[in-house]
């Protein structure tokens, strides 16, 4: 199966026929502290009347969350460790059998859970194995800090170049896949990177990736994302795993970089030879060699760890 190009296509919701249709789809919720999971939890269930549905909150709260969230028709999971990627495999674990797709959703109101359809559409009607929506396509103002908007595209911009994907939103929290993408993904990030691996782990399987334009409004509750930190992490997942399965991607540049820079030095050292006779820049002829043999050992090494992986991968 091969990696389709992102789409931003919306497919139309199918026409209102009042007959439940036979998919199940399951929404997991990570909460803590929400005021607003009442009403998320309602109009999840209203915008699925006509799919079978069951939608699971992971909760860590110290209020009334998972009271309102029991009492609004979700099932909820006490989350006993910490962290956005933690909570989402534990929810992937308590998932039904007989789920056909899988719906992630933030509890803060932020996305609109009318829009469900928008993204299990095109996993229905076999466009995509997970769809991401992409919050600007329909962002209210003061919805996402510019701190937030320039980080954000940053990571997305790099997961793009590193995979060769076209997204707009990487880190979107309101997305959908189908459960055979579930089962192949292999995520072992527990915190905010978990978006990212998601991502990054289904180009690498060949796991056809859409994105659908959403509503994104201002939060109900206290934001729970630290930019600083959260993002460093993100950017380093996302480095270590090109390192770790396509390291010719980093590799290659990085020593042909510091071998350019090697025989800029030479140049000039050249030059001076050609025009005066004689070498007075050791310095140069020194910094130029160390600058080519670590680029050309870096070089090397890229080429063997492509080497070894390759090999990994035939023996599977």
């Amino acid at each position: 199966m091969q990696a389709s190009q992102t789409q931003t296509t919306v497919h139309p919701e199918p026409e209102d026929s009042g007959k439940v249709r036979d998919i199940k789809v399951s929404v997991i919720i990570p909460t803590m502290n929400e005021p607003a999971i009442s009403k998320v939890v309602n109009e999840t269930r209203q915008a699925l009347k006509h799919y079978v549905t069951e939608i699971i909150v992971v909760d860590k709260s110290t209020d009334d969350t998972p009271k309102k969230a029991r009492k609004a028709g979700a099932r909820v999971i006490t989350q006993e460790q910490i962290g956005y990627g933690n909570a989402y495999l534990l929810g992937f674990r308590h998932v039904s059998p007989d789920a056909d797709i899988v719906v992630m959703m933030d509890g803060d109101y932020t996305y609109d859970p009318y829009e469900i359809p928008l993204l299990i559409d095109p996993i229905v009607d076999g466009y995509a194995d997970i769809v991401l929506g992409n919050r600007f396509g329909h962002m209210e103002e003061g919805a996402m800090n510019v701190r937030n908007r320039m980080g954000n595209g940053l990571i997305t911009a790099t997961i793009n170049v590193l995979y060769k994907l076209r997204l707009r939103d990487s880190q979107s929290g309101f997305r959908a896949m189908s459960r055979t993408a579930m089962e192949m993904m292999e995520i072992t990030s527990e915190g905010m990177p978990f978006a990212s691996e998601m991502i990054i782990d289904a180009r690498k399987k060949s796991i056809r990736i859409a994105e659908v334009p959403i509503r994104y409004r201002q939060r109900v509750g206290v934001p729970k994302l630290k930019a600083y930190k959260d993002g460093s992490l993100i950017l380093g997942l996302v480095i270590r795993m090109v390192r770790d399965y396509n390291p010719l991607t980093i590799f290659l540049p990085i020593g042909g970089l510091l071998m350019l820079g090697g025989v800029i030095a030479w140049a000039f050292v050249v030059q001076e030879w050609l025009q005066t006779g004689i070498i007075s820049r050791f310095a140069s002829v020194v910094g130029g060699t160390m600058l080519f043999l670590a680029g050309l050992q870096i070089v090397f090494f890229g080429l063997l760890a492509d080497i070894i992986l390759v090999a990994l991968r035939s023996r599977r």
